[in-house]
């Protein structure tokens, strides 16, 4: 037993090392995993904060469009509500005067 508890020391203490080779290639190539989690982290907190901007300008952008439109509707409206009154003042001054 003494010789298997001995082996898995070694196993331990080789996949130690390994472990460390791995943690100092990535510290020699300059990004850690922890660079990796503030710059998962930062590019979320930008999209939380731009995509309620972005979402907010283009329904603004749509109902503005629409207001556009109606308002087109209310003066087409409007001019021609002129129009049916002109029509009706002459249709009443013909019959006043017969």
């Amino acid at each position: 037993m003494h010789v298997h508890v001995q082996q898995n020391l070694e196993h331990l203490f080789l996949k130690r090392q390994n472990n460390m080779a791995k943690i100092k290639e990535i510290a020699e190539n300059g990004v850690t995993n922890s660079m990796i989690l503030i710059t998962i982290m930062l590019t979320a907190l930008v999209l939380l904060l731009t995509l309620p901007n972005i979402y907010l300008d283009n329904q603004i952008y749509y109902e503005s469009r629409k207001l556009a439109h109606l308002n087109k509707i209310k003066i087409t409206l409007e001019e021609e509500q002129v129009i049916i009154r002109n029509r009706l003042e002459e249709i009443n001054v013909q019959e006043n005067l017969r």
